[in-house]
């Protein structure tokens, strides 16, 4: 089999390479949107449904690794303080950046991200963070401790606000 010309600028650099993941990122966001959105003109509530279901039993399937990979242990996961670790771990490698806390206590996780690499495709579809992110969430947090009871986003940067900012509470 013959080489392609552009084989030979191979490999590339870490950077140059991050700036083409960068390509696939974006690409693969908006291909995201269109599926969203036709799946829902075809089926409408219905697909939505099904879609939040998927993501809920993937994010209890991702939360043993999500915990490993960021180093929380099954005892740090009594209060919010544990679940705030594994966000913070997540966050950080999706390059979702915050400052600090609103409140990171035993009761409550509140946090805002100031990036987002999707904001820009996904603003044509912003329900894909409630429907997606958080019901990805909301089965991790479940999965890790019963009593993580998901609020949500109260913000998002794809509806144009400033800030994506989600809490995470112990029930009683």
């Amino acid at each position: 089999m013959e080489k392609s010309p552009e084989y030979e600028k191979y490999p590339v650099s870490e950077e140059e390479m991050g700036k083409r993941y960068k390509n696939w990122v974006d690409a693969l966001s908006r291909y995201l949107v269109i599926a969203f959105n036709v799946g829902k003109e075809v089926a409408g509530e219905e697909y939505v449904e099904r879609l939040k279901e998927e993501f809920y039993k993937a994010g209890q399937r991702g939360a043993k690794h999500w915990a490993e990979a960021s180093g929380v242990t099954e005892a740090e996961l009594v209060d919010c303080r544990g679940i705030a670790k594994i966000q913070d771990f997540i966050d950080d490698g999706y390059a979702n950046f915050w400052e600090g806390y609103i409140e990171n206590s035993p009761a409550a996780l509140e946090k805002e991200v100031y990036t987002c690499p999707v904001a820009k495709p996904w603003s044509r579809a912003p329900e894909l963070c409630e429907v997606l992110l958080a019901s990805s969430m909301e089965g991790m947090m479940k999965t890790l401790n019963p009593k993580f009871e998901s609020k949500g986003f109260s913000k998002l940067i794809p509806k144009g606000d400033r800030v994506c900012r989600f809490r995470v509470e112990m029930k009683e």
